[in-house]
C-alpha cells in the first residue's frame, strides 16, 4: 500500500469522486449485520481532468453481486438520428408471461366475429394489433425498463437499511428485465448456436 500511495502522489492523481450509491461493496456479517464500504475509486492526473472537464463516475448497482461496478461518462453531442417503426415480429420474450396466451385467444375471436374481409386474415391483423399494444403497455421499451429499475436501485442504495426489503426485490424484477433482454437478443442474433446466457 506505501509504494500505491507513492505512485499516486509522484503521478499526482486525483479521486474523480462518483455519483450514484455512497459505497461500492457490502457484505452481510453475521454479527455486526450489514457493513457498506466505499472501496473502490477512479483515479486521474489533472491534465486528463482538463481534458474531460464533464466526465463524471457513476457506481453502478448490481443486481446479482456485492460489489458495484464503476462506470465513466463522457458527454458527446449525438447527430439526431430519424426514427423508423420497425416490422411487427413475435417477440419471443413475451412467452415467459402467462397473459400472452390470453392477449392472443381475445384477438383470435375478435378476428373471428368481424363481419366484412377474411376470416383468418381478420384473425391475424386482430392478433398483430392485439400483440403490439400489449407489448407497449406492459413490457416497453426492456433496455429503458431496466435503466429505470437500476436508477431505482441507486437511490435505494443511498440508504440501504432503511430499504433493504425493497432492493432485493428490486433486484429480482432487474434480473426477471434482463432474462427478457438476452431471450430478445438472442432472439435477434439468429444464430442458432448461441445458447442461453452466452
Amino acid at each position: 500500500m506505501d509504494r500505491f500511495r507513492t505512485v499516486i502522489h509522484r503521478r499526482g492523481f486525483i479521486d474523480l469522486g462518483y455519483v450514484g450509491s455512497p459505497f461500492t461493496w457490502s457484505r452481510n456479517h453475521p454479527t455486526q449485520g450489514r457493513t457498506y464500504i466505499r472501496l473502490d475509486r477512479a483515479l486521474a492526473t489533472a491534465a486528463w481532468k482538463q481534458k474531460f472537464p464533464k466526465a463524471t463516475i457513476q457506481h453502478v448497482s448490481m443486481s446479482t453481486s456485492d460489489h458495484a461496478m464503476l462506470a465513466i461518462h463522457l458527454p458527446t453531442q449525438r447527430p439526431h438520428r430519424l426514427h423508423h417503426h420497425p416490422p411487427f415480429h413475435f417477440e419471443a420474450m413475451w412467452l415467459r408471461d402467462p397473459r400472452w396466451v390470453e392477449v392472443v385467444q381475445n384477438a383470435w375471436l375478435e378476428g373471428l366475429y368481424k363481419p366484412n374481409g377474411v376470416q383468418i386474415t381478420n384473425c391475424l391483423d386482430s392478433c398483430d394489433n392485439r400483440l403490439q399494444t400489449w407489448n407497449k403497455v406492459e413490457f416497453g421499451h426492456v433496455g429503458k425498463q431496466i435503466a429505470r429499475l437500476e436508477k431505482k436501485l441507486q437511490f435505494l442504495e443511498r440508504d440501504p437499511k432503511l430499504h433493504e426489503n425493497e432492493i432485493q426485490a428490486t433486484r429480482r424484477d432487474i434480473n426477471c428485465w434482463l432474462d427478457a433482454e438476452n431471450t430478445m437478443w438472442h432472439q435477434r442474433s439468429r444464430h442458432l448456436w448461441i445458447t442461453d446466457g452466452d
